[in-house]
């Protein structure tokens, strides 16, 4: 039973991973691209080496909004 879970959260880790990249990649628009927001790659890039407060306010929500979306999957479901 114990491989069972650990099989399990495994699946759900790597569901978490492409939930994340579904949710970072670049929208286009014909033969343009546009980016809704910048890859996770970019942010944390920016934030440890440009240093600004901004860069790293955004990898602190990007961390953030990661953390809640596994609180909200990992939440007890109940039937009524």
């Amino acid at each position: 039973m114990k491989g069972f879970w650990k099989k399990e959260w495994e699946l759900f880790l790597k569901d978490m991973q492409e939930l994340g990249e579904f949710f970072l990649q670049p929208v286009t628009f014909g033969k343009k691209d546009l980016m809704l927001k910048p890859t996770k790659e970019e942010v944390i890039e920016k934030s440890e080496t440009v240093g600004t407060s901004f860069w790293q306010r955004e990898k602190q929500a990007f961390l953030n909004d990661m953390q809640e979306l596994g609180e909200f999957f990992m939440q007890p479901v109940t039937f009524k």
